[in-house]
This record gives C-alpha cells, sequence and structure tokens, in this order.
C-alpha cells in the first residue's frame, strides 16, 4: 500500500470517529431551558423539615420538563446543569460568582488568564422552583438527584412523617385532622368544658386560614368577642353585648388592632 493510500486510510478512520464521537453527543441529553422562581422566604426553624423533590414531571414530543422544589440558601439557584450517567438522571444548581483573575504571560504571543470562582453564600433561606427542560432525553430515568441527592416526586413539601393521621368524626363531619406529617388539616374546632365554641378554624399545611380563630367570653364588658380570619390574616373582631351583635371592627390583618368599627342597630 502506498504511502498516499495510507494517509487517505487514516483520513477515513479519523473522520468516521469523529462523525461517531458528534452523533453521540448529539444524541446525548441536552438542557434547553432552565428557570428558578423567585425566593419564598419560610420559617428559618422548619428548614430542616422542607423536602427537596419532585412536583412534575411531563414529557411532550421534544422533550421532558422536570419542576423541582428546593430549599436552599439563598442567591444559590441562578445557574442549572445536567448530566446522564446510566440511569440516573443528575440535576444541579448554583450560583457562582467570579472573585479575581490572574493573567500570565507565557511568551510574546500567549497570554493565559486563569478565573477564580466560588459560591456565594447569604444568610437567610428560601424555597424554589426549578424548572429543567431537557432533550434527548430517550426514556424515563430510573433515579433523579438533585445536586447529588436523590430525590422522588411528591405532592408534599415535608419529609418527616409522624405516624398515622389522627381525626375526629362529629354528626358526620371530619374534623380536627392531624396527617401523617404532624400537620393541621381542614377544619379544627375546640369547646370549652361548659360546652361554649373556643375556635372553628380551617387550616391547610398547618396554617390556619379562616373561620373563627379565637372566641373570648365575659371580656372587656362583652359577652363575646370573635376573632375572624380570611386569606390567612386577621380580617375582623365582632363583639357582642346582651347576647346581641354590638360592633364589628377591621383588624387590618393584626391580631390586636381594630379599625373602621360598624355598630350594629
Amino acid at each position: 500500500m502506498s504511502s498516499r493510500h495510507i494517509f487517505y486510510f487514516i483520513n477515513v478512520v479519523l473522520l468516521c470517529f469523529t462523525s461517531i464521537f458528534c452523533n453521540a453527543q448529539g444524541d446525548s441529553p441536552q438542557l434547553i431551558r432552565y428557570t428558578s422562581s423567585e425566593c419564598e422566604e419560610f420559617y428559618f426553624g422548619n428548614r430542616h423539615n422542607i423536602q427537596n423533590r419532585i412536583l412534575n414531571h411531563t414529557i411532550t414530543k421534544t422533550s421532558h420538563i422536570y419542576n423541582i422544589v428546593v430549599a436552599t440558601n439563598c442567591e444559590r439557584t441562578a445557574k442549572g446543569e445536567i448530566t446522564m450517567a446510566n440511569d440516573t438522571l443528575k440535576l444541579r444548581y448554583h450560583n457562582f460568582i467570579k472573585i479575581s483573575e490572574e493573567t500570565i504571560k507565557i511568551n510574546d504571543s500567549i497570554t493565559e488568564v486563569n478565573e477564580v470562582f466560588a459560591e456565594e453564600f447569604v444568610e437567610c433561606n428560601c424555597t424554589y422552583d426549578l424548572i429543567y427542560e431537557i432533550s434527548n432525553l430517550k426514556s424515563e430515568p430510573k433515579v433523579v438527584t438533585l445536586n447529588d441527592e436523590i430525590i422522588k416526586k411528591t405532592k408534599h413539601k415535608y419529609k418527616v412523617r409522624r405516624g398515622a393521621p389522627k381525626y375526629e368524626v362529629v354528626n358526620n363531619d371530619t374534623i380536627n385532622v392531624i396527617d401523617i406529617y404532624g400537620l393541621k388539616q381542614k377544619s379544627h374546632i375546640a369547646f370549652r368544658s361548659d360546652g361554649k365554641l373556643l375556635y372553628n378554624i380551617y387550616y391547610v399545611d398547618n396554617e390556619p386560614i379562616s373561620g373563627i380563630a379565637k372566641i373570648s367570653y365575659d371580656s372587656k364588658g362583652f359577652d363575646r368577642i370573635e376573632l375572624h380570619k380570611a386569606h390567612g390574616k386577621y380580617s375582623k373582631r365582632k363583639y357582642y353585648k346582651n347576647e346581641k351583635l354590638f360592633k364589628i371592627c377591621d383588624t387590618k390583618g393584626a391580631f390586636d388592632d381594630d379599625s373602621n368599627c360598624i355598630f350594629a342597630e
């Protein structure tokens, strides 16, 4: 075989390997869209109870879309990355900032620039909704990790299972529900020993949303004072005198303040 034929053969082999490599890259999963929500601040004491999870996974004709909920240090979700290893989809989020730059002159024509990056940490914790849209994902991964920790699909944001749910049934109504995570759900009702109502409030994930949050009896010259909630905020206070409604006051969302009182006829 002549040297010209050998050279031609080597080039053909190299072209074949290059083509295979490029096609392999083109067929590998690619992150085509990544977004992060704004910080949804939560109570610092609950930071260990928030579960990083897959909230939703949607498959379209061209991509897989993962909606991820994560609790992390603030300002850390600006950038997203993905890799695929066997049957594991590895998702990552981070926020690196450049802290220094070093220029090294190798010779008259070559200069090397080294950039040093570090991840920024701030004194707050938040929850974020992250969207990873991925193309060329041929099948659903058996395992999904987020920053090297396995995450699963679950609708609930709390990770600590407390035990069996608890509830009461009164007049065919299920009340005072405490779910498997130890959180109050639905209507919670309590009475004094003399049978008088103390509260009747609707809960979602331990958060009182609407209803009568508190009733005080024989207080400040009134038979009964009711504190009401609506849409998660204190909304009004009702005063009863001589067993009749005396006035209704707007609390402006606060527990104690009264304003804009309207007197009953």
